[in-house]
């Protein structure tokens, strides 16, 4: 561990993955400014001249932020702590990691975490509530990123461009023009599941095609709001499935999204209908999306996903060699302007929790 430059005594933030590129610099100096001492890991940091920046101006280590146990280990520092946590991947903040980050025989104690991305369902938040351990993320902030690759993804779907270009590389002429002429956006229903803001882009984004939007929300999208959107509000997911061209995706993982689209609902779809999955794994039923796309006498076609089950460098899905499904690694949200936009948003979150508790005037509460 390399020791830094000395800083004065406010409190401390262990920072998993700091933002990309320079902007880390920027959002390190950030933190400090805020009176949150940095400790850096270096794990997913990249290119060695980076690297030596941050280690020339902040403590810095280097560990597996996904692995429970040594995140665990990383927080209570041989005694000594942390007052806040910092990350953008989803890292596994478990009620045991939780509780190690606050016990009581540390100097510090955990009590803020932020992660630079709109979701956090790889903490533990009822954990989290008890322990008096504050969550912030970012929503919003990646929605035009996602909302990109969502439509770039569609394309590729209904166009066949990946596979055309595939074809070409084998020098396979035939193999590349097979399907066509083919579908596209233009006069497309285009189906929604979720009605937040990457939703909401897309549906804008999908309208700017030619495309009829139709969405199926949350209980709180209600007709009044559904009048002010792009689209037009369906009551049922089956009746959304049953009838769009293209079905995309955009709900949270939670309790009530746990499995929400599985072999049911896929075979509702109708003929040469296509799925896009960048929202959560948990959302929708790998297994069965393989085997229905698999099955040639179901309507469903072609699918995209970003998202799995097992991601990172034990990457393992039924999906891989599914021949009608295009794969992305979880890299929606991954754009130089919406990581920067979501590491300001939460150095935000984390200056107003500071002034609210007054971290900054002698350490944790």
């Amino acid at each position: 561990m390399n020791t830094g430059q000395n800083h004065r005594p406010h409190g401390r933030v262990l920072v998993v993955d700091p933002a990309p590129g320079d902007t880390a610099v920027t959002e390190l100096a950030a933190l400090d400014d805020l009176g949150l001492v940095p400790t850096v890991n270096l794990r997913r940091v990249s290119g060695p001249e980076l690297r030596a920046r941050i280690a020339a101006r902040w403590a810095t280590v280097d560990f597996d932020g996904f692995s429970e146990e040594e995140l665990a280990r990383q927080l209570e520092d041989d005694g000594r702590g942390y007052d806040a946590l910092k990350c953008r991947a989803g890292i596994p903040l478990t009620e045991s990691v939780l509780e190690r980050a606050t016990a009581g025989a540390l100097q510090r104690r955990l009590v803020l975490v932020g992660r630079a991305a709109a979701g956090s369902d790889t903490f533990d938040r009822t954990a989290a509530q008890r322990l008096e351990v504050a969550i912030r993320t970012t929503p919003g902030a990646n929605a035009a990123a996602v909302a990109e690759l969502t439509l770039a993804l569609m394309l590729d779907a209904l166009r066949g461009v990946s596979r055309r270009s595939n074809a070409l590389r084998a020098g396979s002429w035939s193999a590349a023009v097979e399907g066509l002429p083919t579908g596209g956006l233009m006069n497309a229903r285009l189906g929604l599941v979720g009605s937040g803001a990457i939703a909401r882009r897309v549906a804008e984004l999908g309208r700017s095609f030619g495309a009829e939007v139709l969405v199926h929300g949350s209980p709180r999208f209600t007709a009044e709001r559904a009048a002010q959107w792009p689209g037009h509000r369906v009551e049922s997911l089956a009746e959304l499935l049953a009838g769009c061209d293209v079905v995309s995706v955009h709900v949270p993982a939670t309790v009530e999204t746990d499995g929400l689209i599985g072999a049911e609902e896929l075979r509702l779809m109708r003929p040469g209908s296509v799925l896009i999955n960048t929202s959560r794994a948990s959302v929708v039923d790998e297994k069965a999306l393989d085997e229905v796309l698999r099955d040639r006498r179901a309507g469903l076609s072609w699918a995209a996903v970003d998202v799995f089950e097992e991601e990172g460098p034990g990457f393992r899905s039924v999906l891989a060699d599914n021949p009608h499904c295009t794969l992305s690694p979880h890299s929606a949200g991954m754009t130089l302007s919406a990581m920067q936009e979501s590491s300001r948003r939460l150095l935000g979150e984390f200056a107003e929790f500071m002034k609210e508790t007054g971290l900054t005037h002698g350490g944790s509460r």
